[in-house]
Formats: structure tokens, C-alpha cells, sequence
């Protein structure tokens, strides 16, 4: 037992720095619980063959099948033909209430990010409502709505990961339905009758005011620049600007090469704080406007988003390469509410922001564009489905779920007969396992089974349950589960939903046995807890989506998220006891 006690002991200070790490860092949550498991692992706390087990687990396997699945049925027009339903003229209450109906059902079944995506385009470029009326209910109910079934959201996925590796009983594809059905109806009522009342009207704000971001010169004859090229004429090399694009005789190059030749008549378009016109003061015989070009710039340019999973996250713009990943030049970059002003090239990154990119021609032919943005101007650079096709798709789909729920197959068996048939079908690729393989949810899922196997064979989670159970007074498996439920409500606020699962599953586990009480309604009230990421934009990707978009301030989301997490909290903690007893 003593030597028990220091190995607990290590365990939860690598979980506390592990937490502090998500909270306060950019670093992505997968490398972190990867370093983690990797620590327990040279310590001798988890051999080298359990820990390789726990990336074969069947319900990571399942994860990632359901994520390929998903991909094809964003190939079909169903969530832009539902996009399009949704808005309803002068009528904010009835245009909200078609939002859920429509988000509802399609984040039950496909990939909560893809559904928002869809969304987020009409919403955001409608001509009734204020963006920031709509943006956030469109995430909310996108979370309500992935809390109904097991394929819901990748974070049910990962809990039962973790329930099928502590040797319980797989958890059913419709067994969320009994308290996600309700969490739907209030989340309904709310989110139609409130929501709206509680949001900014940032209808002015909401778009990139693009003529502000722009300084335009132009070449006149006799300039001492004509016949040398950007670099030479240091056109790159000014503080607060940034040579973007160049037009020439109504043609538009962009983004601008170093190697590209000035001409007299060109107008060289530099981006970033337009204010500083006195960085280009000094150079030759060039004429300053602002606004006469501003007509032709707009047909290339495209409003993205950048992802949670970009691989340039805390990078500086000058020092992402875009030009050569992308073929595009960042115009301008917003922060939510706030619109970034100065230098662009020293911004740092962060997931979230809302980028203003003039694209050249090959930026749509770039693999790595579903990763690292969320196109906010879409873009149709995927194969599409035709109607049939589509039709096809989605019954292929809909019959392999029907059969996991009938368990007619296990959900595993028919989710791969279902791929072998879109690959047949020709309707999925080898270029989309590459593009939708997901590796950081695969490490970061994989490596939180083995830190939780570690946390509980280790004895912290138990450690960790009991002094849950004693602030709770010792008031019984009510008052423990509801403990638990709060645990990770706060985790998710503060940590990714996936990882506060991740974190609180071991301690719902060894919470239960203390109690010699049944694990599930524990395990249940994790999942659905890591769902309840309302309070904050970093606590879910739907939320990151919308913020740059919508011109969110962080008080938008408090405002707007505590009182649907009170209810959503109420429907929860009254509902599991009854179709989870204890």
C-alpha cells in the first residue's frame, strides 16, 4: 500500500500538469496526451504492448469508419438543401425554430463540424437577421443535437472506448436517445424563445470591412521602381504593410511573387494597418487610393475560418507560408469582436480567427484546406454527388446505422460493409481516407484510453473519487453522479470536450465501484457532461467556428450559454437515474 500511494500520487501530478498544459497552451491536445501516456510509459507503468493495444480499440476503429462514413454524405446536397430551408423572411423565431428541426436530426447522425459548416455560409450572409442572432444558436443546437446517439459526437464515441476497455458493455447507437430527446425539446424552447434576446446585433460588424484593410498605390511613369522586381524595390520589407496583389491593366496577380517584374500603370495593393501611409512615403513616384479597384479585388477573395485541428496554430502569418501551402496571401484576420490592426505578418495564429485570404487559382486545388480552414465563402472543390447517387448514399447509410441500432450486426461490421459499398460505388476514394483520416483524434483517443487504464490500475482515480465523494458529504449515488456531472461540465469549459471525457471518465468509474453502484448512469453523466461546452468559445470546434463570424465577444458566450446549460443540466442530472438506475 505505500508503495501504492507515491505511484497514485505521481500519476495525478502528471494529470494536473497534463490539465494545466490544455488550459494554458496552444499545443494540441493529442501531442499532450501522447506525452502523457508516453511518460507512464517510461516509467513502467503501462507496457509497451498495452499501450499499442489501446489505438486497435473496436470503438476508435468504429470512430474513425463513422467519420469516413460521414464523408461521403457531405458529398449528397443534404445539409445545403436544409441550409436553405431554414431561413424564413422577418421572422427571427420561425427562422431559429427551422434551425433546430433542421441541425437537430443531421448532427445526430453526421459530423458536427461538416453540419455547422454548412450552415455557416446562408446564416452568416443572410439578409434578414443580424449573423450573431443565428451563429451561435446554429453551434448550440449542433451540441444538443450530437448528444442523441452514440455517432452523434466523437466525444460519445470516446466514452465508450473507455467503457468498452474497463470491460463494460458497449453502449448502444439510440441509448443516449432517452435524455438527448428531451435536451432537445428544452434546448428547442430556448434556443427559439431566448436565444435571441440574450445575443448581440453585431448585423455591421459581422462582415470584414474589406476597404479599410486596403492601400492601394499606383505605379506612375518615371518611377524609379519600373523594371525591377518586388523584392528589389523592397516593396516587402514595410512595417505595417504588406504587398498582397498587384493589378495590372484590369488583370489581378495574387498573390504577388518576389520575382514579378513592376510596370508602369501597376497597382500594387498592400494590406495590413492602411492607416501607416507614410511606410510607402518614401518610395518613387507611386500614387496612393484606396477605393477604386475595390470591385475587382472582391471576386478574389474567401472568408475562412481557421480549424481547431490547423497545423498553424501559434504560428505568425509571416512565418506560415501561405503562398506556398495554399497559393494565398492573408488580407486581413479578425479575433471575434475585434478586427486585428498593424503588421499582418507578425499575428499569431490562433483557432478561431477569421482570415480574409486572396486565393490565386491553385488555392482550391490544396489538399490540406479541410484541416486547417472552415470555408466561410464556400468553396465546391469536392466531388459532388448527383441525386441519385445521393439518394443511394444516404439510404447505404441510414440501413448500416438501422442495423447496428436492431443489432441485426455490431456497428463496427456494418459501418465497414458500408464503406466496402461506397468504394465500390465509387463514391469514396483513397484521396478521402487521407483527407478525413483524423489522426489526431485517433492519438488523442487512443493514447486517453491508456492514461485512463493507467489512472485506474494505478489507484489515482480511486484516490481522486474519494475526495469527490467527500465533498459531496457522503449524500449517495445521486449526489456523487451529479459531482461527477459538474466535474466535467467545468473541465469542458476549460479543455476541449473530447479531453475532459477523456480526464473524467476514470474518476466516474472509480466513483461508482466506491460506491458499489452501477458504472453506467456515472459513464453517462461524463458524456453527456463534455457535451455541455456552452460557456466558451475554445470548449467546443462548433463554438471556434462561429466566433470570428458572428464578431462574438467571450461575455456572448456566458450570457447566451449559462442559462441553456442551467437547463440542459436540470433535464440531464432529473433524467439518468431514471432510464440509468443505480
Amino acid at each position: 500500500m505505500r508503495r501504492e500511494v507515491p505511484i497514485a500520487t505521481f500519476v495525478i501530478a502528471v494529470i494536473i500538469l497534463l490539465f494545466i498544459l490544455l488550459s494554458r497552451t496552444r499545443t494540441h491536445p493529442a501531442f499532450l496526451f501522447a506525452g502523457a501516456l508516453f511518460v507512464f510509459f517510461l516509467a513502467g507503468m503501462i507496457p509497451a504492448a498495452e499501450m499499442l493495444k489501446q489505438f486497435i480499440n473496436p470503438a476508435l476503429v468504429t470512430l474513425v469508419l463513422v467519420l469516413q462514413a460521414a464523408a461521403v454524405i457531405e458529398k449528397t446536397p443534404l445539409s445545403d438543401w436544409m441550409s436553405r430551408m431554414v431561413l424564413v423572411g422577418h421572422s427571427q423565431q420561425r427562422t431559429l425554430a427551422r434551425l433546430c428541426l433542421g441541425i437537430f436530426p443531421l448532427s445526430a447522425l453526421l459530423n458536427n463540424t461538416a453540419v455547422v459548416a454548412s450552415f455557416l455560409a446562408p446564416l452568416k450572409n443572410n439578409r434578414h437577421f443580424p449573423p450573431s442572432k443565428l451563429l451561435l444558436p446554429l453551434s448550440y443546437a449542433a451540441i444538443i443535437g450530437g448528444s442523441v446517439t452514440l455517432i452523434g459526437t466523437s466525444t460519445n464515441l470516446i466514452v465508450n472506448g473507455l467503457v468498452m476497455e474497463a470491460g463494460m458493455k458497449s453502449l448502444e447507437i439510440f441509448q443516449f436517445a432517452c435524455v438527448g430527446i428531451p435536451l432537445c425539446i428544452a434546448g428547442f424552447a430556448y434556443i427559439t424563445f431566448v436565444s435571441h434576446r440574450l445575443l448581440p446585433a453585431n448585423e455591421a460588424a459581422a462582415r470584414i470591412d474589406r476597404v479599410d484593410y486596403f492601400l492601394e498605390a499606383r505605379v506612375l511613369e518615371g518611377s524609379a521602381h519600373i523594371g525591377r522586381t518586388v523584392a528589389a524595390n523592397k516593396f516587402r520589407n514595410l512595417q505595417s504593410l504588406f504587398l498582397a496583389e498587384l493589378i495590372r491593366k484590369e488583370r489581378l496577380l495574387s498573390p504577388v511573387s518576389p520575382d514579378e517584374i513592376i510596370r508602369a500603370g501597376d497597382i500594387l495593393v498592400f494590406v495590413g494597418d492602411v492607416h501607416q501611409v507614410r511606410d510607402i512615403d518614401r518610395f518613387d513616384r507611386l500614387a496612393v487610393f484606396t477605393e477604386e479597384n475595390i470591385g475587382l479585388l472582391k471576386k478574389n477573395l474567401l472568408e475562412v475560418v481557421l480549424s481547431h485541428t490547423s497545423m498553424l496554430l501559434g504560428k505568425k502569418v509571416k512565418t506560415a507560408d501561405f503562398r506556398a501551402r495554399f497559393d494565398a496571401a492573408v488580407v486581413a484576420v479578425r479575433r471575434g469582436s475585434r478586427k486585428l490592426s498593424g503588421k499582418i505578418g507578425s499575428i499569431r495564429l490562433e483557432a478561431g480567427d477569421t482570415l480574409l485570404l486572396a486565393v490565386g487559382p491553385d488555392f482550391v486545388k490544396r489538399e490540406n484546406l479541410h484541416h486547417d480552414f472552415i470555408l466561410v465563402n464556400r468553396i465546391d472543390r469536392t466531388r459532388r454527388l448527383s441525386r441519385a447517387q445521393s439518394a443511394l448514399a444516404v439510404g447505404l447509410f441510414a440501413t448500416a446505422i438501422l442495423a447496428g441500432a436492431l443489432k441485426l450486426l455490431p456497428l463496427f461490421n456494418s459501418l465497414a460493409i458500408l464503406l466496402f459499398l461506397f468504394i465500390l460505388l465509387g463514391y469514396f476514394r483513397f484521396e478521402d481516407l487521407r483527407n478525413n483520416a483524423n489522426l489526431d483524434i485517433i492519438v488523442l483517443v487512443g493514447s486517453a484510453l491508456g492514461i485512463s487504464k493507467v489512472m485506474i490500475d494505478s489507484g489515482a482515480s480511486a484516490l481522486i473519487a474519494q475526495g469527490v465523494l467527500h465533498s459531496v458529504h457522503g449524500q449517495g449515488a445521486w449526489a456523487g453522479m451529479a459531482g461527477i456531472y459538474f466535474l466535467t461540465v467545468l473541465l469542458t469549459q476549460m479543455v476541449t470536450n473530447n479531453a475532459a471525457a477523456a480526464l473524467a471518465f476514470p474518476l466516474a468509474y472509480s466513483t461508482a465501484l466506491t460506491l458499489q453502484a452501477s458504472p453506467l448512469p456515472f459513464v453517462m453523466a461524463v458524456a453527456y457532461g463534455a457535451s455541455a461546452a456552452f460557456l466558451t468559445p475554445h470548449g467546443y470546434q462548433t463554438n471556434l467556428m462561429v466566433y470570428g463570424p458572428g464578431s462574438y465577444r467571450f461575455m456572448d458566450y456566458m450570457k447566451a450559454g449559462l442559462p441553456l446549460l442551467l437547463i440542459y443540466s436540470l433535464v440531464t442530472l432529473a433524467l439518468l437515474p431514471l432510464f440509468f438506475p443505480f
